[in-house]
């Protein structure tokens, strides 16, 4: 993620790269919320429109290769040994960098050997000291939503976090916002007016995407969606309103509101959704979209499977789950991670919000649970570890998928 002691180890060791990413066309994008999935959006649009486009994202789900993708009508992963090496080179360099800093450094290797048409870089943490904020120039600066996450190390008041995320933002560069916060919008809006920046407000523009067609759920995406076409326009990029339309319509990311099993679910077989929404603004999201989905099919028996890792506000995320949503059971999943919280501690929790929980001391128990036949739906939430973990599970017994 982000390196604390500044940026002059990352800056040290592309200068000893000789620079990869200094000819890169690129577009930046920065956010607590939504930077993914704004990502994934715009490179969908690009490569609709006829160009290659280099994809650095994170976290990953399952393989760390999703990091570092070329997007050419193919959605290729770089591949694993010539992956070890890049990050042999950087390493063989400076052997105390971060491993954010090794990812960030062979993905510029990467996109500098394949020459894509664009790179489109997605931060890790922050914005201000992120690994990816080396580039000197990018084409636009982007950020999506700011809420409260990684507060220990970014800041513990949304204005804090927020100057952390205008890190990202260049001199001369174009700014596009996405928050409707206006408190946070005028640091974004009064940073840019500093640094000679034009700023792109999407709030004031969003009227018009509201009727988009998205493969992506929620009403949260189409602020994503917009976010990534006035991103393109800011870049000065040239693409048809056909390569925005299908574009938007094929974007697809694993992680965010997927159900893995659409077309097969039903007759007995519930509907198996993986989100990796780990802070409390996502949390929300992900119960107005999983409220709406359930109306529509008219599901009511769900099974909550909940797994976080303990530096995130669980409570607050247990409290909007619980609040929100009906017809539910909830069953409390030990995560694979140093960092994951007892699930008898989130058990305790759910307790306190007056639901019953059924703590599970892995993740295959909790997915054994989900295949009893007492419920319609299952969501798997509140890490992307836990996410990654019970998508292999379901994709190892569902193989045919």
């Amino acid at each position: 993620m982000a390196s604390f002691d500044g940026l002059d180890r990352m800056k040290a060791l592309l200068d000893a790269l000789g620079n990869p990413e200094a000819d890169f066309r690129a577009i930046h994008i920065a956010g607590t919320n939504g930077k993914g999935s704004t990502a994934v959006m715009t490179a969908s649009i690009l490569e609709e429109a006829g160009f290659t486009v280099g994809l650095y994202t994170s976290p990953h789900l399952e393989d760390e290769c999703e990091r570092v993708q070329i997007w050419d009508g193919t959605h290729q992963m770089i591949d694993q040994a010539h992956f070890d090496e890049l990050k042999d080179r950087a390493r063989a360099i400076e052997e105390k960098a971060t491993v954010f800093e090794v990812y960030t450094a062979a993905a510029y290797l990467y996109f500098a050997e394949i020459q894509p048409d664009y790179v489109v870089l997605e931060t890790g943490l922050g914005g201000r000291l992120d690994s990816t904020n080396t580039l000197e120039k990018p084409l636009v600066s982007v950020i999506t939503q700011v809420g409260l996450d990684h507060t220990a190390e970014l800041g513990r008041t949304i204005f804090k976090i927020a100057h952390e995320k205008a890190g990202i933002i260049k001199p001369g560069v174009p700014v596009v916002s996405q928050t409707p916060d206006l408190n946070v919008k005028n640091i974004f809006r009064r940073t840019a007016a500093e640094k000679g920046c034009e700023f792109i407000d999407v709030s004031a523009v969003f009227d018009k995407y509201r009727s988009a067609e998205l493969s992506m759920k929620g009403e949260h995406q189409k602020r994503n969606a917009a976010t990534a076409v006035e991103a393109i326009r800011a870049a000065g990029i040239e693409v048809s309103e056909e390569a925005v339309r299908i574009g938007l319509a094929n974007t697809y990311l694993p992680g965010r509101f997927e159900v893995l099993n659409e077309e097969s679910a039903g007759s007995g077989e519930p509907f198996f959704i993986i989100d990796g929404a780990h802070n409390p603004d996502a949390a929300e999201a992900l119960t107005e979209t999983l409220s709406a989905f359930a109306r529509e099919r008219k599901i009511k028996r769900i099974l909550v499977i909940f797994g976080c890792m303990k530096d995130k506000n669980y409570t607050r995320m247990i409290q909007l789950l619980t609040g929100n949503l009906r017809g539910c059971t909830y069953a409390a999943a030990a995560v694979e991670y140093g960092r994951a919280e007892d699930p008898e501690r989130l058990g305790e929790v759910f307790a306190a919000c007056g639901r019953g929980c059924i703590v599970c001391d892995s993740a295959a128990e909790a997915y054994e649970i989900s295949k009893d036949g007492k419920y319609e739906c299952v969501l798997v939430t509140g890490s992307i570890y836990l996410a990654g973990e019970l998508r292999s599970l379901y994709l190892q017994d569902h193989k045919s998928l």
